[in-house]
């Protein structure tokens, strides 16, 4: 696994719909975590707000808790977990029908809580908060032996003794013996690393502020230099529902997709400028969202189709013909952008489409992108920093059509 770069583009064209649907939640308050237990039921939380629904996300029903309330997991039908601002962890036996708040030990922010059975589970937390359970949440217990004061935000069980903690300073920490000892990885970096994801034992992926992501191959022993999937956005939540199909969503409303275990993402389109903090996927093609302002969606087909990184429906405008733009600024040093059109046709075909740039002896330079488009306008951001001061053209070319123009690149 590893991330290859993908071209920036914006797009303008009516084929494109969201493919994730708002649910009715009835609050205004930020959903900082969604679980389901089953196809039907779920529970989301924000501020003193907890939402269930019964009916698949149809309906939800609004009952007060008080708190700023982070995250919520259950382990089964009808016990569940939900950990808050100021130390507040709460638990449920009857299906989220009342809440009783157990006793944590800690008045700090406490910003995640996972299980890996009905036993064993874990709570992370502000200022060096690091809880553990082993009886079903009636007790909690620090497990931050020989550990740094940071942030802790997220964590993934590989088993009851083996599992991950991510946090501030882009640190991940490692445990194989339940907590008792952990081994510690950083990049030295400020950012923190919000959400972490194992799809098989050796091989995970964490991301987080500002849109890096790393990746580890051998069980977390050594992890990628970190690349940034997006240019400065967060992501919050991180999933896969099987061995190659991973979801990552975050700032503005991103949603990125894999489908070949991290090699490749592509975007989906949410429908929200909305920051999304959590994801679950039952499956595949079943999943929800929770987000700012009360926002819920759902997709029952994985998002529908996927598109390069950085697509945005800004427009319903569909052209008639192919067009390739002179690029602005031009000169350029080092970046433009070219936009072009890619024209409708009867049957709203896909087109293949290819965008090269070449230099003035006509050998290709780079391809900034080669794929299927659906008719609409483009613009593509291009950066010629490794390219000499000269004359360049780029090359719009379909089955229908090939277009060009000269830009000039002066430093």
């Amino acid at each position: 696994m590893f991330y290859r770069a993908a071209v920036i583009l914006i797009i303008i064209s009516i084929s494109l719909k969201a493919q994730w649907y708002p649910q009715n939640t009835g609050t205004i308050y930020a959903l900082k975590s969604i679980y389901f237990i089953n196809e039907q039921t779920g529970f989301s939380c924000g501020y003193n707000t907890i939402l269930k629904t019964t009916n698949s996300g149809i309906n939800w029903s609004n009952f007060y808790l008080t708190g700023n309330h982070q995250s919520i997991f259950f382990t089964d039908l009808t016990n569940g977990f939900i950990c808050s601002d100021s130390g507040k962890i709460f638990k449920t036996t009857n299906a989220g029908n009342t809440w009783v708040l157990k006793i944590s030990g800690t008045i700090n922010n406490l910003t995640s809580v996972n299980f890996y059975d009905a036993n064993t589970g874990i709570i992370t937390g502000l200022e060096k908060t690091l809880l553990k359970t082993t009886n079903s949440g009636e007790n909690w217990f620090s497990v931050t032996n020989n550990l740094p004061e940071i942030n802790f935000l997220a964590s993934e069980f590989i088993d009851a003794q083996n599992f991950y903690v991510t946090g501030s300073n882009s640190f991940i920490i490692k445990t194989t013996n339940g907590g008792l000892n952990w081994m510690q990885y950083t990049l030295g970096e400020v950012n923190p690393i919000f959400t972490i994801e194992f799809n098989s034992p050796s091989n995970g992926i964490a991301t987080g502020c500002c849109g890096m992501l790393m990746v580890t191959t051998n069980g977390g022993i050594n992890w990628t230099d970190y690349n940034y999937l997006s240019l400065g956005f967060t992501f919050y939540s991180l999933v896969f529902s099987d061995n190659n199909t991973g979801f990552m969503a975050g700032d503005n409303g991103m949603l990125y997709r894999t489908t070949d275990n991290g090699f490749n993402w592509d975007s989906t389109l949410t429908g929200t400028s909305q920051n999304l903090y959590s994801l679950f996927m039952l499956n595949n093609n079943t999943g929800w969202i929770s987000g700012g302002y009360g926002t819920i969606l759902k997709t029952t087909n994985g998002g529908g189709p996927g598109y390069p990184i950085g697509i945005n429906s800004i427009s319903s405008d569909v052209p008639d013909k192919f067009m390739l733009y002179q690029n602005y600024p031009n000169p350029f040093n080092p970046e433009t952008k070219i936009k072009f059109e890619i024209k409708s046709n009867e049957k709203n075909i896909n087109t293949k489409t290819e965008l090269k740039i070449y230099d003035a002896l006509g050998t290709e330079i780079s391809v900034l992108y080669s794929g299927f488009l659906t008719p609409g306008s483009y613009e593509i951001n291009y950066d010629g920093s490794n390219l000499p001061s000269g004359i360049y053209y780029y090359n719009l070319r379909s089955s229908e059509v090939s277009l060009t123009r000269k830009m000039v690149l002066l430093k």
